[in-house]
């Protein structure tokens, strides 16, 4: 095969792996057409509780982001954390020890009680947000999901 003829499939590939990219930006709040929704491809399922939420597939850098579409084509955003609430903070610290996945931060807020829970994706998330309900039942366990986007005062 000649230099030419690889190089030629060389930008054939590229500019198909282009051109798989969705065309415009997308942020919590936004909603999708369902023309913008089928450029998206097909998207991993996540059901919790009545909630189905589809994960978008990634836009660029990976900064612990995930970006997700619900069921009416609206645009959430997830920094992939549950909030823990209702529990002490070493009743939670011992039950996150014996639960998977493991969380990769924990951090605590000792004036509200409020424990924050971080996972490296947003499918360990969901798997955490059930084995914490489980594991917890007389907490609060919450996924954080954003949907709107915040308006300064």
């Amino acid at each position: 095969m000649n230099k030419s003829f690889r190089g030629f499939l060389g930008l054939l590939g590229v500019s198909m792996a282009l051109a798989a990219q969705p065309v415009f930006a997308l942020s919590p709040g936004q909603k999708l057409s369902d023309a913008q929704i089928a450029q998206l491809g097909e998207m991993p399922v996540y059901k919790i509780g009545r909630i189905e939420l589809r994960r978008i597939p990634s836009q660029g850098a990976d900064d612990g982001v995930t970006l997700l579409l619900d069921r009416q084509g609206g645009v959430g955003l997830s920094r992939n954390e549950l909030t823990v609430a209702g529990v002490t903070e070493s009743d939670l610290q011992a039950r996150i020890a014996q639960v998977f996945p493991q969380p990769s931060a924990v951090q605590h807020f000792e004036s509200t009680g409020i424990t924050v829970v971080r996972y490296a994706d947003f499918a360990q998330a969901v798997d955490g947000l059930r084995a914490l309900k489980k594991a917890l039942p007389e907490a609060t366990v919450r996924l954080n999901v954003q949907f709107n986007t915040k308006v300064p005062y």
